[in-house]
């Protein structure tokens, strides 16, 4: 199940996590008076700065699989992931963070099949903190008194903390002219495809056709929000495990603050359909039925621990 989920949890806690900068009532973005444009702004990390993150992703199956000579087989299944942390910046490099602390709230992923039994898996980071710091080229983690993990624990830990030692692509991406309610962000999209993509892994995980266009401005304390509408399709190839493809086509908003090029909010979902392989669709294999997959993150900066 947390495979299946791999590529939306590196790719949206990529962009949440490591766009950080510097934000408060006292930072405002760029935007006229009217609101009808806005400039996107870079900023450099903070350091001490604290982020929670709440993420939950679900998906239900309900179809039926035929074939002659063999009985009518149901696909019937509702899992969902939830996934809670708060992320620390303990060093950095202007907008390039290179150390930071995860602690790990809730982290589990519940799978409930058509006969109602349920199965409840808890992940190995669920209610631990680690440390993570980008040194010769590559992540190195530890736990709070710097002692080493186990592989799968770093696995995760490492999926959870990309991007940690490099400036986020999709925030480089964005333009520094000012957006207009209507534009369409092609660099932006192609980064956030490819970081989709780079979470997929090697086992065929294909994104496509993604699309980012800015639909509203919104006012707010900390200073103007762009609200972005997002569609992206994701396609699954089937492989010795399991004889369909499965495609979900996703459309949905992202919020992001423009001081800083901040992600506060994300939620994106769509229907999902499962294929026979052309080889058993000759064969006269069908599914039928519905599915669906969605998402929701949301984010906020907490305020600074009292000082003592």
């Amino acid at each position: 199940m947390r495979r299946m989920w791999s590529w939306v949890v590196v790719a949206v806690m990529s962009l949440s996590s490591v766009s950080l900068g510097a934000q408060g009532d006292e930072v405002k973005g760029d935007g006229d008076e009217q609101g009808r444009t806005i400039r996107f702004t870079k900023k450099d990390a903070v350091v001490g700065e604290s982020e929670e993150q709440r993420l939950r992703m679900e998906m239900t199956q309900e179809f039926s699989v035929t074939a002659p000579e063999m009985e009518p087989e149901s696909i019937s299944l509702k899992s969902a992931m939830v996934q809670n942390q708060v992320l620390t910046t303990l060093a950095a490099k202007g907008r390039i963070v290179t150390q930071r602390k995860i602690a790990y709230g809730e982290v589990q992923d519940v799978t409930k099949d058509g006969n109602g039994k349920e199965t409840r898996e808890v992940a190995a980071v669920s209610g631990k903190s680690y440390l993570g710091e980008f040194k010769k080229g590559r992540i190195a983690v530890t736990d709070l008194d710097g002692m080493a993990v186990t592989k799968q624990v770093r696995e995760m830990v490492v999926s959870d903390l990309e991007g940690l030692g490099e400036e986020d692509p999709i925030v480089a991406a964005f333009p520094e002219a000012p957006l207009k309610i209507g534009d369409s962000v092609e660099r932006v999209a192609k980064a956030f495809q490819d970081s989709l993509q780079k979470g997929g892994g090697d086992d065929g995980v294909v994104f496509k056709d993604t699309r980012i266009q800015l639909s509203e401005i919104r006012h707010e304390a900390r200073g103007p929000v762009g609200v972005f509408t997002v569609s992206t399709t994701l396609e699954v190839p089937a492989d010795e495990e399991s004889p369909v493809a499965m495609s979900v086509t996703y459309q949905g908003t992202m919020n992001i603050l423009a001081a800083g090029i901040v992600l506060t909010s994300f939620s994106m979902a769509g229907p999902l359909k499962l294929t026979p392989t052309p080889e058993l669709f000759e064969l006269g294999m069908r599914v039928t039925g519905k599915g669906d997959s969605r998402l929701v993150l949301t984010t906020k900066v907490l305020p600074p621990p009292p000082k003592k």
